[in-house]
This record gives structure tokens, sequence and C-alpha cells, in this order.
């Protein structure tokens, strides 16, 4: 049995050779006694709990998905069988006493990393690790399950049932602590011991994190997943986005849009070389997560990246999607932006590889949004989707936004007016609140909105009215006898008032537009 490799002993193990298993338990009984030490500093107990997570494992065999990693799961179960132990006998180890201290120390930043080698030395390493093992157990459980396991501050406080701002605090002290008991071994011993605080250790892949705005990406970096956060976020529900443009044209025009519409043309240049600079940065990368919700703007933001990464050479780079459509609790899912820092580390163990089917429908979809021929979405409609769940009720309502057949209104306009014939005159924010519980999920953010009431207002036959006191950069607004009419179907927006917008490809001009939207029959007429 000596010469057997473990995934040989597992598979003889499975058909109950008890011999294979009890090698298995030769090769492995110092080391898992041992953490267990470490782990609960009580000897005696280390013994019954090794004896248990043998047991465990005997148990389980059948759950291992692969025979070559019996040793790495013989310790997350002694791990495991070890945390239990802590919370029934030491359920106090780890509740903090001093509250402010704790949250002063988790609001620390992390220790810059070292600028000199690493050593890597057997007998450097041994002695941070005696070090580690004379540490109060409170901070040597979580050093251990950080460093050991490779475990991130998010996975150890789920393990240990405490807050990650707590286990920050305990890693801070720990390093602190540290630190005076290898002052002799300074020079020599203090880079290495950064290697035991990087949330990141040397050997695991370098990751690039993609989502859509500040909101998330901030969230993002305090979520305590490795990589680093970039956004690419442009809002391309509204505004030009032609086919056929090079590169800086088409910087260009998204940017003239973006200046038109909210102000500062440089601005907007550079915020765009920014998305483009986030994305073209993945070759430094081992992998790039996409992290994107199910609203119409980020199903465009996903479609525009992948069909971007489907015509680069990715070489080794892992390209990978989160993309949430609900999360548990949160009943309205408005988005991403919702979620807490431990509610998108979570997420981070969910991604999936994207692969041809992905790049495939990303690609088709793109075309189609692009195209100044709608009917090339519902085409698209009518084909597999299914690769990127949320692509097809996304393009749906983008088609709902084309003036209607019956008023000339696009959806979110008609929504609107309805609200304030019903309610009255209201806020801004308040009316946009009262919009955007009429959809689902949420379809655009509130300066798209006002931007969009504003044209109203402005109109040639006004459909609503503004006041001169503004709220969130809208005043109180009212309707107008125009805007009923229109509302009612006794006018036509469009024919009173012209028509000059862009969706996606499509660019609508005139006193006539050349694509309306049916909702009697749920899809696109030409006229």
């Amino acid at each position: 049995m000596e010469s057997k490799k473990d995934a040989e002993l597992v598979n003889l193990a499975r058909m109950g050779n008890r011999d294979a298993y009890d090698e298995l338990i030769r090769r492995y009984q110092r080391s898992i006694w041992g953490l267990a030490c470490l782990l609960v500093d009580d000897r005696f107990e280390a013994e019954d709990l090794t004896q248990e997570a043998f047991l465990r494992a005997w148990l389980n065999l059948d759950l291992l998905i692969d025979p070559t990693k019996f040793g790495p799961w013989l310790r997350r179960i002694i791990f495991g069988v070890s945390i239990d132990w802590l919370r029934v006998f030491r359920p106090d180890l780890y509740r903090s006493t001093n509250l402010k201290n704790e949250l002063e120390l988790s609001q620390r930043p992390a220790p810059a990393e070292s600028a000199l080698e690493r050593l890597q030395a057997i007998e450097l390493r041994q002695r941070i690790w005696d070090a580690v093992a004379r540490l109060p157990s409170r901070y040597r459980l979580p050093l251990t399950l950080f460093h050991l396991d490779g475990l991130s501050h998010n996975k150890v406080a789920e393990a240990l049932g405490v807050p990650v701002g707590t286990v920050r605090s305990l890693m801070t002290r720990a390093r602190q602590k540290l630190q005076p008991m290898l002052t002799a071994y300074a020079v020599e011993v203090l880079p290495a011991l950064e290697d035991v605080f990087r949330e990141q250790s040397i050997g695991e892949p370098s990751m690039l994190h993609i989502t859509d705005g500040q909101s998330v990406a901030g969230t993002l970096r305090e979520s305590g997943i490795p990589g680093e956060v970039s956004i690419y976020g442009d809002l391309m529900y509204e505004g030009p986005v032609p086919a056929g443009l090079d590169a800086d044209t088409w910087l260009e025009t998204r940017a003239t849009f973006i200046a038109d519409r909210f102000g500062g043309l440089e601005q907007a240049r550079a915020y765009l070389r920014a998305c483009d600079d986030a994305i073209a940065g993945f070759t430094q990368h081992d992998e790039v997560v996409i992290w994107l919700d199910h609203r119409l703007s980020d199903q465009l933001i996903l479609i525009k990246v992948l069909d971007w990464f489907s015509r680069q050479n990715l070489g080794g780079v892992k390209l990978s999607l989160i993309c949430a459509g609900s999360y548990p609790g949160k009943d309205p899912f408005v988005g991403l932006g919702q979620l807490t820092a431990n509610q998108l580390a979570s997420l981070a163990d969910t991604r999936l590889p994207v692969g041809a089917a992905e790049y495939r429908t990303a690609r088709a979809a793109w075309n189609a949004f692009t195209s100044a021929d709608p009917a090339g979405i519902e085409h698209l409609l009518r084909t597999d989707t299914s690769s990127l769940p949320f692509l097809a009720a996304a393009l749906r309502r983008h088609l709902e936004q084309f003036p209607s057949v019956g008023n000339g209104l696009s959806r979110t306009e008609r929504q609107a007016l309805s609200v304030l014939r019903d309610h009255g005159p209201l806020p801004g924010l308040r009316l946009f609140f009262a919009v955007q519980r009429l959809e689902e999920p949420s379809f655009m953010g509130d300066g798209s909105f006002y931007g969009m009431m504003a044209d109203l207002a402005d109109a040639r036959h006004p459909l609503i009215e503004i006041s001169d006191t503004l709220e969130h950069g809208l005043g109180v607004v009212s309707i107008t006898a125009t805007g009923r009419n229109v509302l009612e179907g006794a006018a036509d927006h469009v024919a009173l008032n012209g028509i000059d917008r862009w969706l996606g490809g499509v660019h609508l001009k005139g006193e006539k537009a050349s694509w309306r939207w049916s909702p009697a029959v749920g899809r696109l007429v030409s006229r």
C-alpha cells in the first residue's frame, strides 16, 4: 500500500478496502492532528477532532470529486470540525469587546506590499509559524484559515460566523502582535511576514473585475475579493450606437452625445477612454470577471464587451461572468448596486466561464442592436438566447422605447404622463420613483429620466410643465392639456413635435417615425 498514490488508495477505500484507508490515515494523521492543535490549542481535544475528521472522510468518500485532492479535502474537514468545536465550547472567542477599536482597525488600509524580494527559505517560514503558534487562539485561527487554507477575508468571516470587518481587525492585530515577537529577525523576516497577510498569495491568479459604475466598483473593492476593479459604464440605451465606426469615431460620437446631455466634452472623452482602457488591460491578468445584472443598461454593456473580447486573442486569460437577476432577501432586486460587500463576495464563486455560446449570442445581439434596421432584434428574439438569460427581456424592453403606434410615446414617456394624470403634479424625484415602480426590472437612471422629461417640457407643443424649483435636477412636474390629449390617443406626439432620437443604431428623425412599437401585437411596425 505504501507505494500507491493517494488517488489509488481513495478508489480502493471506496470499494471497502480498509487497509487502503488505514494507509491514508497513516500518511495524514500527524499533519491533521497538528493542524487541529494549532486551531483549538488543546492537544487532547485535537486527538478527538482528528478521529472525527477521518471518520467523516471515510463516510463521505463518494463526495470527493477528485481523488488526487484527498489531502486538501481532509484539511478542509478538520477545519470544519475544529470550527464547530470552537463555536460550541468557545462561543465568545470572536465577540468584540470594543466595537470602536474593531471598527477603527477594520477601516485601516491594508499594509503596502513590500518592495523587497520575498524570502522563500524554509527556516524563515518556520520562524513566522513558530510565532503564529504562540498567538492567542482569537488571532491564530483566522490567520491560519487565511494563510494555510487560502481563504479570503470574506470566506474566513463566513466560516467563523463573524463580520468581515472583525476578521480584518483580527488580522491587523495579529500582525501587530507578531512583529514584536520577530524583532530579532525583522530585516530578513518582515518581507516574508507580508506574505502571510496578502489577500492574494504568490502563485494565485491575477484577476481583473469589470463592472458598470462607481457604486458597484466601490463595494467590490471593500469586499475582500482579490484583484483589480475597473469600470465600463457607458449607458447605451440612449444616444447613438451605430454600427461600422472605428474606435476613435465611436468614442467621439458617444462623448459628444454625453456632453450634449450632461455637459463636459473632455470629461466624457476621458471617461470613455478609461472604459476602453479597462478592458484593453486584460492581458495583464489571468482571469477577467464581468459583474453585471439583468437591467437593459448592463445587458448592452455585456453584449458590447463580449463582442469585443470575441475578436481578441485571449491567450491563456480566462473570461468569466457573474450576471445576477435576483438575490435572496432583495425583493425587488434592483441590481448589484443594492448589495453589500459581503453579499457581492458571496457571488464570486458563482461565476461561470464565457464560452462559444455566450460569444455567439453576444455578437449576434450587438450586430442587431447597432443595426439601422431594428427588425434584426426581433429576428434575434426568435432564436435561442438562453446562454445570456436576461438578454431577451432586456431587448424587448428596448423595443418598447420606440414611439407607439397609438400616440407616438415611448413606454417611459407614457408611464410618466399616466402617473401625472392619475396623481397630479409631483416633484421630479417622486415622479422618477413612481415610474420606476412600473418597471421590472429597473430601467434607467434618474439623470436619463430627467433629460427625457426636459425634452417633453421643451417640445414645440409641451406635454408637461416643470416648475422653477429644482429638486435633484428636476422641479415639480405637471401634465399639460396637450399631454392629456396625446396620452389618450387624440393626438400624436411625433406628429406634433417631430422626433430626433437614437435607439441603438436606429436614428428616428423628422415629423414621422419610420418604426413604431405596437403594444397590441407586441412588435415593431414599419411606416
